[in-house]
């Protein structure tokens, strides 16, 4: 059946979940789905660069206490498990080195409960490449629309909008594919927001990583349960009590609200892909200083300002002294003065720079603590995040460079060389360049694979049996 925008009278559920299950792929128009491929790729490298880690051994072997199963295989490790618990563990991978890709005005991660969602109810249910592929597209849709109706409300509150939004597009993808029934997706949607949770108190955790695993694993239990025939409510999101209103003090106006032009506009060819494998409130400012970087030499430097959005200190520029010479990485990734100074210094932001190599390199760390945050007086933020760098030389002359957006947003997009360049480096940590490359092929050719199970089998080192 064909999807028909909002009526008067209906839920936004009720219409989310007609677009998530009815709305037909030949009407997504070509390059939001060609587009939506790349971001495919892009998580698929994060998340087996992730499953390398000690965070990637840990929510596997948490996972595993869960129970044992069938259903999915674990990217990297190639482990079996219950559907939802491969979600759990593709869903924290995906996210894990916060190198996955952010829709800027919504402030969230598109790509990684969605994909997570898809890849494991893909496997579940024995779907094409070209089925999962789509309810990956739709699901990616759909959180974009949720966590947009209020850009930068919810991390004024300290809550993750990955976190928050990421469960109804996991519950979309899977219900996409197991072709549930428009009344069972609204209840899975009412349940879902029972299960929409996730608070930016990190300090030197891992909890972060684990916001778009859990959305994925609560996103299939809800489905799981929509399709049992247990019953969720049909105005979760702008009801009185509801998503928005319980989380945000309000519920948007409906202009702004999910439903809004569902099937028209896209927000999913809004995305952006990370070129670093840090916050993307910081990829302006390493843009900027990496521009700069040629014309200054490390030891004229007297001073660096860093004019930064002013809602956004709190979370990259404070508290100062964690974040001029971090003790953890996770200090490092959400840090302006580091990573000016990383980028200053090397010439690179990369994997290797974070992870590889030490944190107290004296020259880096010299430069963080010359570096300092100020507000932002032009900062059209949430809108863009834009970056800009003034460094005062000891003779007194000031260099200066501002990036209105970072690139690899969809006003400065990476190539697709450069999508499968970052691919290459991310996924050969686990796979090995020839493996890697066909990765990269079979994603390339997704319309042609019968049973998604061969591309997961390909993202795995060691896959295990299935029964």
């Amino acid at each position: 059946m064909h999807y028909t925008p909002p009526a008067d009278g209906r839920t936004q559920s009720q219409a989310l979940a007609a677009f998530a299950l009815h709305f037909e792929a030949s009407r997504i128009p070509d390059t939001v789905r060609e587009g939506a491929r790349d971001h495919f790729l892009d998580t698929l490298g994060v998340a087996l660069a992730s499953s390398t880690f000690g965070f990637g051994d840990a929510v596997l072997a948490g996972a595993r206490e869960l129970g044992s199963g069938g259903d999915a295989l674990a990217i990297g490790s190639g482990a079996l498990l219950p559907a939802a618990s491969a979600a759990l563990v593709n869903g924290t991978l995906a996210h894990g080195l916060d190198y996955d890709d952010t829709h800027i005005g919504a402030i969230y991660h598109a790509s990684a409960s969605a994909l997570a969602a898809a890849l494991a109810t893909g496997q579940a249910v024995h779907a094409s490449g070209t089925d999962v592929l789509d309810a990956y597209l739709i699901a990616m849709e759909i959180g974009c629309r949720l966590a947009g109706a209020a850009p930068g409300e919810f991390h004024a509150r300290g809550l993750h909008p990955t976190a928050q939004c990421g469960v109804f597009a996991a519950a979309a993808a899977s219900a996409r594919l197991r072709r549930s029934e428009p009344g069972e997706l609204v209840s899975a949607f009412g349940l879902a927001g029972s299960q929409a949770s996730g608070i930016l108190e990190i300090g030197r955790s891992w909890l972060k990583r684990l916001h778009p695993g859990w959305a994925a694993h609560a996103g299939l239990i809800a489905d799981s349960l929509g399709r049992a025939g247990f019953l969720g409510p049909d105005t979760v999101f702008e009801g009185p009590h509801g998503f928005y209103a319980a989380h945000l003090g309000h519920v948007p106006e409906v202009e702004r609200l999910p439903a809004h032009r569902l099937g028209e506009v896209w927000h999913a060819s809004d995305i952006a892909l990370k070129p670093y494998p840090c916050c993307h409130f910081i990829h302006a400012f390493v843009d900027a200083a990496l521009a700069l970087r040629h014309d200054v030499a490390i030891a004229d430097i007297e001073r660096i300002d860093c004019l930064l959005s002013r809602g956004l200190h709190h979370l990259v520029a404070e508290p100062r002294e964690h974040k001029i010479r971090p003790s953890a990485v996770y200090e490092a990734l959400f840090s302006v003065p580091y990573t000016v100074a990383l980028a200053l210094v090397k010439g690179r932001v990369d994997l290797a720079a974070y992870y590889d190599k030490p944190l107290d390199d004296a020259r880096v760390l010299a430069v963080a603590a010359r570096t300092h945050c100020v507000d932002d007086p032009r900062s059209d933020y949430p809108k863009h995040f834009p970056g800009e760098i003034r460094i005062v030389l000891k003779d007194g002359r000031v260099l200066e460079h501002r990036e209105a957006t970072s690139l690899g947003t969809p006003e400065r997009p990476l190539t697709r060389m450069a999508v499968e360049e970052k691919f290459m480096a991310n996924a050969s940590r686990a796979l090995g360049r020839e493996r890697a490359q066909r990765v990269i092929e079979a994603v390339r050719n997704l319309d042609d694979m019968p049973r998604i199970d061969e591309l997961l089998e390909l993202c795995t080192t060691t896959p295990e049996k299935r029964a």
